[in-house]
């Protein structure tokens, strides 16, 4: 599952309108939009998905392999908390922007 789709899971669980929550995100509408359906994510909303969602593990949310993370699996424990994690995105996106 990509992250776009998981996203889609992610909001539908709390919220029945993609309004309410860039509402609650003080986000324009359609920015939310893109990103529920595909646009690449910043890390400020990245951040603001860590806060309202703080049982999701901001790992399986990022990863495509789900093959390999299972959402709720016993087995899998976070080695990094979601501050380390998004610290890591922010490293891993700086170097990608020089190599464009």
């Amino acid at each position: 599952m990509q992250f776009d789709e998981k996203l889609k899971q992610l909001i539908k669980s709390k919220y029945d309108r993609l309004g309410d929550l860039a509402e609650k995100f003080e986000m324009n509408y359609s920015q939310l939009s893109q990103y529920v359906n595909g646009k690449k994510v910043s890390i400020e909303f990245l951040n603001k998905i860590i806060q309202e969602f703080p049982e999701v593990d901001l790992n399986w949310l990022l990863r495509d392999d789900e093959d390999m993370v299972q959402e709720h699996s016993e087995a899998y424990k976070v080695i990094l908390t979601n501050e380390q994690i998004v610290n890591r995105i922010e490293m891993l996106l700086k170097d990608l922007k020089k190599q464009m």
